[in-house]
């Protein structure tokens, strides 16, 4: 039995990418004191949000809590990605794409 060269290629570059995952959630669980899944908590309560949200234009506010809901509700649906059929994995991707996309826009409207 044969490896071939691609699929190892794959398994490596997405390996590559949980370990930069990794990495950041031992980043932020250093630089704050706690388990990461606590700091994601802290950060979505909503008194967070709602500080988070006066700090920002009308535009970005409604922008943020339209992504955040739809991550929500990705979440919801989406318990084990790997098990999607692939095309229903293209959906998953797309969508998340486009939650990262505002998140991005409102993230550097605050870092800016």
């Amino acid at each position: 039995m044969s490896i071939e060269s691609r699929p190892l290629e794959v398994i490596v570059n997405a390996l590559k990418l949980f370990a930069q995952i990794l990495e950041s959630i031992i980043d932020i669980e250093e630089a704050r004191g706690a388990r990461f899944d606590e700091v994601l908590g802290e950060l979505l309560k909503p008194e967070a949000l709602l500080k988070l949200s006066e700090k920002l234009p009308p535009e970005l506010r409604g922008e943020l809590m339209t992504a955040l809901l739809r991550l929500a509700a990705l979440a919801s649906r989406v318990q084990n990605p790997l098990a999607l059929p692939t095309h229903e994995k293209r959906k998953v991707l797309s969508e998340l794409r486009s939650v990262i996309d505002s998140l991005e826009k409102v993230a550097s409207r605050l870092g800016g």
